[in-house]
């Protein structure tokens, strides 16, 4: 059933005329998309989703420097630990922190780890300033509990931190990541963190996870960064590889107002994973993200319910899931998916950014995937897979799109080119696999005008005779979303 509950009292309607070029090339006003003025996003939003964004970063998220003439400071060495300073015990290779302050740690542990035992009131920083921590059947740094904790990674530091493949657990808590916490954890600093797990996870936590900073080089044979209510990027460059995991997952299975993942900027390449972002919502507003996926590339699936065929088994169009939804109002992401290059249960929202996907090659898959909507109202998205499974954008969209089957597939590395009347290119875009389907839209597209779209030796002209102009049907199960522009709808 789809809920309908309000994200924020304070909803206006967004005016979503920008870049129609003149009052002939308006397309149909956008009535299901709203903008949260209230909660500081430039991202379209729907009203239906309960997910409770918060775009806002702490000054204490973002502030890098402490007082090091009153820091706890810590040497390991092997097997030992030194302490100098209060608030922290070290113990059989353990270093246990138990009180609020900073603590700066060097040297490196062959078999040991940090554990952070505070109260629920106390914020800890912990200063990585050279580490190299091995945890034989543990987490290297184990957050059992604390209001917040903030690693900062030492500028021009490099930090490296490994685990075993068997973990034994020590409390009543499931420690499965290199880096584990129970509290809100911040990663900040200008040095660079080197994580391999060996077990699962790289980074988990089970409240907040915020990144402000860093360099980070993750390979996880599980998840790379994973939190039960939030994933916030604002700044740094991460670099992944999940051999059977997702790289950035946030889904809750308690909380239908939490599970998001927020981007704004920073550099984020995920080499291998099986999804490559997923969130109940996923936000984008900044960044360059580069996606190489065994599965989807984006991913928004609710972490509670479970979309359903309202139509049965074998029918069309799956129910939309009214509290997931995809957005992106800015940065450049190039996505190379061997399932949906973009998934969305719900809907999914384009007003701004560069997006370039190389999509599925079997028809089981779409470059393009949504339950719902799929509206674009800004920015240039060319999106090339199968032909099967094929959808374009809603015809509640304000910039105007074209989907094109090609007669045959298009080979890998075959160049595709959208040409106006003089001759001058809208778009050009090399996918990496090969393709039989292509949606483009660009602000530069006109209402009324011919374009020519060429792939190799195939070639089409195209009137755009609406907002969404699309050359026929997909050649999977029939009936498409939204503007049921050449769309069908896969069983999940």
């Amino acid at each position: 059933m789809k809920r309908l509950k309000i994200l924020i009292p304070f909803l206006i309607i967004m005016l979503l005329l920008t870049g129609c070029q003149s009052s002939a090339n308006t397309a149909p006003t956008n009535t299901t998309a709203v903008a949260v003025a209230a909660a500081g996003l430039t991202a379209v939003v729907p009203s239906t989703s309960t997910i409770a964004v918060d775009p806002e970063f702490s000054d204490r998220d973002l502030k890098t420097t402490y007082d090091d003439s009153t820091a706890v400071h810590v040497t390991m060495a092997g097997t030992t630990i030194q302490v100098s300073g209060d608030g922290a015990t070290a113990s059989g290779g353990v270093l246990t922190i138990s009180k609020e302050g900073v603590y700066v740690v060097t040297g490196s542990l062959s078999d040991g780890q940090i554990m952070v035992a505070a109260a629920d009131t106390d914020k800890v920083q912990i200063v990585l300033n050279g580490v190299t921590i091995n945890c034989a059947d543990n987490a290297p740094i184990y957050i059992k509990s604390a209001n917040k904790v903030f690693i900062t990674l030492g500028k021009d530091t490099v930090n490296t931190l490994t685990d075993g493949s068997a973990y034994v657990q020590t409390d009543e808590n499931t420690v499965d990541s290199v880096i584990f916490s129970k509290a809100d954890l911040t990663i900040n600093g200008e040095g660079t963190l080197n994580i391999t797990a060996n077990y699962k996870h790289a980074i988990v936590s089970k409240d907040d996870l915020v990144i402000t900073g860093g360099t980070y080089n993750i390979t996880s044979v599980k998840d790379a960064l994973s939190s039960k209510n939030c994933i916030k990027i604002k700044d740094g460059v991460i670099n992944i590889t999940s051999a059977t995991g997702k790289g950035i997952t946030s889904k809750n299975d308690e909380d239908n107002t939490k599970g998001y993942v927020y981007i704004c900027g920073g550099t984020i390449k995920i080499a291998n994973s099986v999804e490559g972002i997923e969130g109940t919502a996923i936000i984008v507003e900044g960044g360059t993200i580069d996606i190489t996926s065994q599965d989807d590339g984006f991913n928004a699936a609710d972490g509670i319910t479970t979309t359903t065929n309202s139509n049965g088994p074998g029918g069309g169009a799956m129910e939309a899931d009214a509290n997931c939804y995809l957005t992106i109002s800015g940065g450049t992401i190039n996505i190379n998916a061997t399932g949906d290059g973009i998934d969305s249960n719900g809907n999914l929202y384009i007003s701004g950014g560069t997006i370039y996907v190389s999509g599925p090659t079997a028809n089981d898959n779409g470059a393009l995937d949504y339950n719902g909507t799929a509206e674009i109202t800004g920015g240039t998205t060319v999106a090339a897979g199968s032909s099967g499974m094929a959808q374009g954008f809603s015809d509640t969209s304000t910039q105007y799109s074209l989907l094109n089957n090609f007669t045959t597939a298009c080979a890998a590395g075959t160049e595709i080119t959208l040409t106006d009347a003089s001759g001058n290119t809208i778009v050009s875009y090399t996918p990496v696999k090969s393709y039989q389907s292509v949606v483009i839209s660009s602000p530069a597209l006109q209402n009324g005008a011919t374009y020519t779209l060429t792939s190799g030796s195939q070639t089409a002209a195209i009137a755009l005779t609406s907002v969404v102009t699309s050359n026929g049907q997909a050649t999977g199960m029939g009936g498409g979303k939204g503007g049921g522009q050449g769309g069908g709808m896969k069983p999940q």
